[in-house]
Order: C-alpha cells, then structure tokens, then sequence
C-alpha cells in the first residue's frame, strides 16, 4: 500500500491547559517521520469545538497548524470538520492519504507517526493503538488499579480515539465518525469490523493521556477513572464527596472495546 500523506486530527475543547504539551510531541513526531521518511507529507489540523478558553491565541504560535472552529459540542462532528478539511487540501487520491486521530489532552510518542506509516503501508486499513494515563496524574493506587484493568499488548481490546489512524478512503466508505459525543471511535471501528477491513489493534506506538478525574463528557475516559474505587485513596475520598453532590447515571468505559467476530 502506497501512502504519500498522513493527516494528523486533533479534536480540542477548552484545553488550553494541556495542548501546548499536545502540540510539542506531536510536532516531534513530525520531525521523527521527516527523518526516516521525507518524501511523506504531513499536516496538522486542530479543530476547537466550543472553546472560550486560550486554544486559539497558543495555536496562533503555530502558523503551520491549520485551525477549525466549530461550535457543536460533539467529538463526532470535530473530528469529521477536521479530516474533511484536511481532506479538501490533499493533493493525493483518499487511498493514498493516511488520517491520525488523537487528542489534545494527549502526547503522542516520538515514533507514533512513523509506527502507523509502517503498519498503513504493510496493508492495514485500521489501526488501534493503546493509550495510558500519564503517571503523574493519578495516585499510586489508582494507577495500580488501572493497569490491573488493562493488557497493554498486541491485539489488545481497546479503541481510543486519541490513538486511532486509518486511510481516507476508509473513512469516506463508511460514512466518517457518527455525529455523537461520546464512543464515536468504537462506532467507526465496530463498522469498520462490519465491512471487514484489515484492523490492527497494536500497543507498538502508545499514546499517554490526562490522568484527570473530571472530563469533558460524563461517561468517557475520565470518568472511567474517576470511578475506580480505591479505598483509602484520597483522591476517592474527594470524589466521594462530589458524588454526592453531583449524583446521576453515567456510562463505565475504559476505552471502547474491539468489536469480536
């Protein structure tokens, strides 16, 4: 399979905080793939959906970014608005044009571009990477309670959307993301599974993301954390609390799961 260019996506809400650190591996991961492979175009697209924080004026640093503002509040439709853009600037065919996703909230290994161009040219048209919390983020226990939860391997289970590349026209056949706020990623892959792709679901290029206990959505990662009950956690004590103050349904995930045949 011949890939001339990756487009990389990055959905973006209010996070100001964290996305110059986004930005900083991701912009090493360019780098990392120029080296070994230069003919291989890249391109870097931010969308900020619904942000009133500072996201534009620290990407306005970063004149080689293209930036989209859209205001739905759905991760679905950011992530669509990014890659139809990115799309509509390709000088390459779809099959030709290969589409990282992951978040703002997130870093992104060196080799993260290098690894999904290796796997996109051996035939993949999926690829699911792995992801952790950044250890600094959560208490010792919870973060030993995560990884007991979790195999960080080869044909793991987990999709995550701040670790997920697949080729463009892949994502023109099976209609883009669904326009949903939450697990628009194990949507994608489960259809993708439905039309039998080739998915690769590898722990070869990780990504870390936000250890934080309070998200964006109610039902998604760090919600997931924050409810790993931890006894004598202080960070469960608190949480506790707000609970309690805060009492509703919510959704449990880890992460998305692979859809099994």
């Amino acid at each position: 399979m011949t890939i001339e260019e990756i487009a990389i996506v990055v959905p973006s809400r209010n996070e100001a905080r964290l996305l110059p650190r986004a930005l900083v591996a991701l912009e090493e991961s360019m780098r990392w793939l120029a080296l070994k492979f230069p003919d291989v175009r890249v391109s870097l697209t931010v969308v900020l959906d619904s942000s009133t924080d500072t996201s534009a004026s620290i990407l306005a640093d970063h004149p080689n970014t293209r930036v989209k503002s859209i205001g739905v509040g759905r991760v679905g439709a950011a992530r669509n608005t990014g890659i139809t853009a990115a799309m509509s600037t390709s000088r390459f065919p779809p099959s030709r044009l290969w589409i990282a996703n992951t978040d703002a909230d997130s870093a992104v290994p060196p080799h993260w571009l290098e690894r999904q161009y290796a796997l996109a040219v051996a035939g993949s048209d999926v690829v699911v990477g792995t992801v952790e919390p950044f250890r600094v983020d959560l208490s010792e226990p919870r973060l030993a309670h995560w990884h007991a939860q979790h195999q960080l391997r080869e044909g793991h289970s987990y999709v995550h959307g701040a670790n997920l590349g697949f080729r463009a026209d892949v994502f023109t056949s099976l209609g883009g993301f669904a326009d949903i706020g939450l697990h628009e990623d194990r949507a994608f892959v489960t259809e993708a599974h439905a039309c039998e792709y080739s998915i690769v679901a590898t722990d070869s290029c990780r990504v870390r993301t936000a250890g934080r206990l309070q998200g964006r959505v109610e039902g998604g990662f760090a919600g997931f954390l924050a409810k790993l009950d931890i006894s004598g956690d202080p960070d469960t004590q608190a949480l506790r609390a707000d609970r309690e103050q805060h009492a509703g349904s919510k959704t449990h995930t880890a992460g998305s799961r692979l859809p099994r045949s």
